[in-house]
């Protein structure tokens, strides 16, 4: 869907790698599918993610929510 998708495990490394903070703020100003964003989520970051194009940007919210929710049904199961 998006021409350079990135790995989650891949982003997930270099959010730790970067020394961000738990609780930290990662920020992506090419956010496109959200790889990034979905990665700071799933490391306890907080994620601002900037992008201009309208498809992207629903993509990115859809996987970035999808992974917060994963998330918070595993702490209720």
């Amino acid at each position: 869907i998006h021409s350079t998708v990135k790995p989650v495990d891949l982003m997930r490394y270099l959010c730790k790698l970067t020394k961000t903070p738990t609780g930290g703020v990662v920020l992506d100003p090419f956010t496109g599918s959200g790889s990034t964003g979905k990665a700071a989520m799933l490391e306890g970051r907080k994620f601002l993610g900037i992008e201009r194009e309208a498809e992207y940007v629903a993509i990115a919210e859809r996987r970035i929510a999808k992974a917060l929710l994963g998330d918070a049904a595993e702490l209720f199961a």
